[in-house]
């Protein structure tokens, strides 16, 4: 029977996985650059999904993590000023992933180690 950490970790991998399948999505699919953006974000929310279930992470991991999340960010606040004009309902829609994006960065933090 396998236990409880190893089940996780399992978890952590479908997580990852599914990430990489978004990001492939995202470049593969004739969508509009928002839904390209949006798969994107996704994506990276997927990847820090699935590394929550890690036992530990390293500083150097998380803060590439927080540097490639701030970008994607500016880049989802670019791309709506840039292909909309109504940006109330892009911005709302970019607004769920990443929040939950910074949520698990700052639980993430808790793991580091040196």
């Amino acid at each position: 029977m396998k236990s409880i950490k190893e089940t996780q970790r399992w978890y952590g991998y479908f997580f990852i996985v599914l990430s990489a399948v978004a990001l492939l999505l995202a470049a593969v699919i004739g969508g509009t650059l928002l839904q390209r953006a949006l798969l994107l974000t996704t994506a990276l929310t997927l990847l820090v999904y699935g590394l929550t279930y890690e036992a530990r992470i390293t500083r150097d991991w998380w803060r590439a993590l927080l540097a490639v999340s701030v970008a994607v960010l500016v880049l989802d606040v670019g791309v709506t000023f840039a292909t909309t004009s109504a940006l109330v309902t892009p911005l709302l829609s970019f607004l769920l992933p990443l929040a939950f994006l910074a949520i698990l960065l700052g639980y993430l933090r808790r793991y580091i180690s040196r």
